[in-house]
């Protein structure tokens, strides 16, 4: 059974901000934490990154979560629009980072700031959770009146659902109740189909004994 999302085990390493960033919206039309200038400066402030008040780049910011999150539910088995991917592509190349070479290996870095500077971390996370395998089990809760962004920490990964016992369960009702509206149907439309509404008669014609 999925776990609820408060339980579920967060993305690793730098992959969870990419996974906080995509849940600033609550979808669809829920509270958006980065839904104006003051709001994004805090946000981002948390996180380690000084912005000035800008709403140009605060749309910059957003409409890079839009398109991310569309990147993303690629992993829930939707379809990448080529226009979203260019446009992310657009967006992400002003991210300057560079190799930094360690004992440990070899790691992206930036010495942007701002806007550029987080964008730079983004990339940086999305390119080596695609190198590790991990950006592939960050998935899109395939719920329309949810959309949120989930690590799937199954076993076999294949979770579906933010959490099973909403999400999923709804998802699963819902199918249910389809596949009785379907076979209703179907049996209604069998040759010598008998009304519901109309009892059945019970044994045969009763025959009138005459006298002997």
């Amino acid at each position: 059974m999925d776990d609820p999302p408060a339980t579920r085990q967060p993305a690793p390493r730098a992959l969870a901000l990419v996974q906080d960033f995509v849940n600033t919206a609550e979808l669809p039309g829920g509270y958006d934490e980065l839904g104006d200038v003051p709001a994004t400066v805090e946000w981002l402030g948390a996180r380690g990154y000084q912005v000035p008040p800008d709403e140009p780049q605060r749309r910059r910011i957003v409409e890079t979560r839009e398109h991310l999150r569309s990147l993303i539910a690629v992993n829930s088995g939707q379809e990448l629009p080529p226009a979203s991917a260019a446009r992310l592509s657009r967006l992400l190349d002003a991210a300057a980072v560079h190799p930094v070479v360690s004992a440990d290996g070899v790691r992206l870095a930036s010495t942007a700031l701002g806007v550029d500077g987080f964008l730079a971390a983004l990339l940086a996370a999305l390119v080596q959770g695609t190198i590790d395998g991990t950006f592939a089990r960050l998935k899109v809760c395939r719920s329309d009146t949810c959309q949120w962004t989930f690590y799937d920490n199954s076993k076999n990964g294949c979770g579906a659902w933010c959490t099973m016992r909403s999400c999923g369960a709804r998802a699963k009702a819902k199918a249910y109740r389809e596949r009785q509206r379907v076979d209703a149907r179907a049996d209604a439309a069998q040759p010598g189909a008998v009304d519901a509404a109309t009892p059945p008669r019970r044994g045969g014609p009763k025959l009138l004994r005459l006298p002997a």
